[in-house]
């Protein structure tokens, strides 16, 4: 980590001197451009629900969500390219709950023509992108699990009058907690119109089964928007997985001092299904108001595993969970948002608060 976070702060002090020479960000006649952009966020999760454990730490009830990123892209004729650093509290499950500054994305890409093109690096997976389209509420809901940034990535995008589509390929995969997860397989086809707009992704990966306890997988994602009027749109959200899990594991090497030094071989891999939807809504009071609301479903199948090996509901929502979302949102310039949203029923947390910027 030292390395890394070491790398990341002469690469920040970089952009500093970006940042104070604006007249060296440019845009020609030719299409070439240089461009600085970025954002600044602050809030979190309140009122935590420790049972869930969906954060690093389960006697909290407030889990910091502070993030910020700032990079660099640009475009040489047909070549295009982006550097950006994320500065993020990882305080998901596993998570270290630290403030960690990281390369988020670099990436080199070419334009075969104006509407296709291909890139490869450290880049976003074709699918995340559209995971969650049919989302309209700020903070994440029912979450699809597709496999996000990823170094050793090939990507191509294109796009069709009205139709866009998209596949990557990323060699040798990692969680977000840092376990391998094998070669990923990743696209997306949609139309997006200007009233109605839906998207289809799949995602699968050929797992690390002995190495980390994530073996085969195959996703479907979908995702839809409507705009009923000006002010009023609706959208529906939902994906089916279908994942290998190690539910045993033997450490051959025990290092009592260091745990991330121990060896550890999964096995006995059972393929569970996990799926999940919603449906969202969002109304223009103003244009600088907003509310949204969602309704959401899921239903993990470890849940009911667990559930039955006890003989008696370990976890308090069964096997299955909903809870609806409500928010507002305020914007009182383009690129500025001030969010809070509430949750009733089986949800993680109580509410979500949230003041971003961006440049």
């Amino acid at each position: 980590m030292f390395k890394k976070t070491a790398l990341c702060i002469a690469l920040s002090a970089l952009f500093v001197g970006v940042t104070t020479q604006a007249a060296t960000i440019y845009e020609k006649d030719n299409g070439d451009n240089l461009k600085l952009y970025g954002e600044v966020g602050v809030g979190g999760h309140i009122g935590a629900n420790t049972e869930y454990g969906e954060f690093y730490d389960n006697d909290k009830t407030y889990i910091d969500d502070s993030f910020a990123t700032m990079g660099i892209k640009g475009r040489y004729d047909s070549v295009y390219y982006r550097l950006e650093l994320d500065y993020e509290r990882e305080n998901w499950a596993y998570g270290s709950g630290d403030m960690v500054l990281s390369i988020d994305k670099m990436f080199v890409g070419y334009h075969l023509t104006d509407n296709h093109a291909v890139e490869a690096g450290l880049t976003d997976t074709a699918f995340d992108d559209y995971d969650k389209y049919g989302d309209l509420t700020f903070d994440t809901t029912v979450e699809t699990g597709e496999a996000g940034d990823q170094a050793n990535t090939v990507k191509y995008e294109g796009q069709i009058s009205d139709i866009k589509l998209g596949v990557s390929y990323s060699y040798q995969s990692e969680s977000s907690s840092g376990s391998k997860l094998g070669n990923v397989m990743n696209g997306y086809v949609g139309y997006f119109g200007d009233t109605v707009s839906a998207v289809v992704g799949l995602e699968k990966r050929n797992g690390s089964e002995g190495e980390s306890k994530y073996g085969d997988q195959q996703l479907v994602g979908f995702g839809m928007r409507v705009n009923v009027t000006d002010a009023l749109s609706l959208g529906i959200n939902g994906y089916i997985e279908d994942e290998d899990i190690a539910q045993l594991s033997t450490v051959i090497v025990d290092n009592s001092m260091n745990l991330n030094d121990d060896v550890v071989v999964y096995n006995d891999y059972q393929t569970l299904r996990n799926k999940g939807a919603l449906v969202s809504a969002s109304y223009k009071l103003t244009p600088k108001w907003e509310v949204t609301g969602s309704y959401n479903f899921e239903e993990y199948e470890a849940w009911a595993i667990h559930n039955d090996q006890y003989g008696k509901e370990d976890y308090s929502w069964g096997n299955e969970r909903t809870w609806a979302t409500l928010g507002v949102n305020f914007r009182p310039s383009s690129s500025v948002i001030f969010a809070l949203e509430g949750n009733v029923g089986e949800a993680a947390q109580d509410a979500y608060a949230y003041a971003r910027v961006y440049f």
